[in-house]
């Protein structure tokens, strides 16, 4: 195997075999939840050859590899003997329930089992329909032909039957069979009820509130049928899919062995469907528009500051894996007003980290310091992924550091000042640029301001890195004491 002594040193670091709950991965972590935290060798693992960093956030222990996290993953999977992606109720789970760990973690750690095993095909189907979006701009007539609707078809496909993908997801996460996820998840956008909402409503609840007006579409059993507009959507499947979870328990509990096959199955999606479609559907849209009109509020009180604010931290979430409670959010306004305006505040860090990237790779003489860090940390750093140069090249140099945040920062006001607007979800960094193209207007003031933010951004780290140099906080020590 080709990481066999990393693994091995891997799994001695986190405290052994035995001391693994489960392990995933992301785009540069191993995810590890532990038994008992306090067993990891955290020193030694950070100066194993092969770590770039070690991070403890979300209640997971995660060990930095870079890029190559696929290879290390399969060679771990196999010398560890772990399950890939193994279900786990978090009722049960010893590394989610420990009393140490705090709600906040407990959230993140359920947010980011969730969001990261559809994240990759949401980008590449986002990705898909950004390159349709770029291509009309300077083909509008591309627009009517057939190839135009089987592409964006393929691409936006991901994003017509999210519901579906986030329930199987959630279904992983809370042990709820994959099929049963995948069809209660159906439910949500059954062709039959959208037309149903398509008619007129038969009432209105709580008419003349913006927030709490929704119309109503007769009644089951009684009780209103509020119908929303489920594409797209985050929210729903998630709690739908946990209490389907419930649900799935208690009738595997008390059904006779004979018929517990096919009825717990029954009740299951009977139950958790109509629970959904009357509940917790209708509330969780609430909580999304909620949070939309929260985040647009925020931003109008003052666009460059909230941009600059959070173009300036975003990377530092990104290192302590906080991120992933800010990720749902920019869905969430999505499925609400159809684009996200948090989002683009945080495009300019990605352009800051390649800046310094760019800047390291000229200013540095060691061929092999580029070869070996550098320069594949500037090819991550263009792709969206920024680990390799947060661990390996910023953390070490501080001042170096900190001048990128603030980069990103000034990127952010930009594109905060400017009216910036994320369409499309798909690839991150400057690949991901057309994303941001209003499909119907095309390009903007919004989208010329994020670009001229990320091209400023990358321009104010090149220069920090030849003012500031290249050497890490270390070795200027070391000269300092020397002199």
């Amino acid at each position: 195997m080709k990481y066999e002594s990393l693994c091995n040193a891997v799994i001695q670091g986190v405290g052994g075999k035995e001391n693994v709950v489960d392990v995933s991965h992301c785009v540069t972590r191993l995810r590890f939840h532990l038994k008992d935290a306090s067993k990891a060798d955290t020193e030694g693992l950070k100066a194993t050859k092969g770590v770039l960093d070690v991070i403890q956030a979300g209640g997971q222990y995660q060990v930095v590899v870079g890029p190559q996290v696929e290879g290390v993953y399969s060679d771990l999977l196999q010398i560890g003997g772990f399950e890939a992606q193994a279900a786990l109720d978090v009722n049960e789970d010893p590394g989610l329930t420990d009393e140490k760990t705090d709600p906040f973690s407990k959230f993140l750690g359920l947010v980011s089992s969730i969001f990261q095993p559809v994240l990759g095909v949401l980008m590449a189907g986002g990705f898909i329909v950004s390159i349709m979006s770029l291509i009309c701009v300077f083909a509008p007539d591309f627009k009517a032909t057939t190839t135009y609707a089987v592409l964006y078809a393929i691409g936006y496909s991901v994003f017509e039957f999210f519901p579906i993908i986030v329930a199987w997801s959630a279904g992983q996460r809370f042990g709820v069979k994959p099929v049963l996820s995948m069809a209660i998840g159906a439910v949500l956008i059954y062709p039959d009820l959208v037309t149903l909402q398509a008619g007129d409503p038969t009432g209105v609840l709580f008419e003349g509130n913006a927030l709490l007006q929704a119309n109503v579409y007769g009644d089951v059993f009684g009780i209103p049928l509020v119908l929303l507009s489920y594409y797209t959507q985050v929210l729903p499947s998630i709690p739908i899919i946990w209490f389907a979870s419930k649900v799935q328990k208690f009738f595997s509990g008390i059904l006779p062995e004979l018929i517990r096959g096919i009825f717990t199955n029954v009740f299951t999606m009977l139950i958790s469907c109509l629970v959904g479609l009357l509940v917790v559907g209708p509330i969780t849209t609430i909580l999304a528009n909620a949070v939309a009109m929260g985040i647009q509020s925020f931003l109008a009180l003052s666009p460059i500051l909230a941009g600059f604010v959070v173009g300036t931290f975003w990377s530092l979430l990104v290192m302590f894996g906080l991120h992933w409670g800010i990720i749902p959010l920019w869905f969430t306004e999505m499925s609400a007003v159809g684009y996200s305006t948090l989002n683009p505040l945080n495009f300019a860090g990605c352009g800051a980290i390649m800046g310094a990237c760019i800047g390291m790779v000229l200013k540095c003489k060691d061929r092999d310091a580029n070869t070996s860090l550098n320069i594949p940390a500037l090819i991550s750093s263009f792709f969206g992924v920024a680990e390799p140069a947060l661990y390996g090249i910023l953390i070490p140099r501080k001042k170096l550091m900190w001048t990128t945040f603030i980069a990103a920062g000034i990127g952010g006001a930009v594109a905060g000042a400017c009216g910036a607007k994320w369409f499309t979800p798909g690839a991150n960094g400057w690949l991901g640029l057309p994303c941001y193209i209003d499909p119907v207007n095309g390009i903007d003031m919004g989208f010329i301001g994020l670009a001229v933010g990320g091209v400023i951004a990358t321009l104010v780290a090149i220069a920090a890195v030849f003012v500031l140099g290249t050497k890490t906080d270390a070795e200027a020590k070391k000269e300092k004491a020397a002199a």
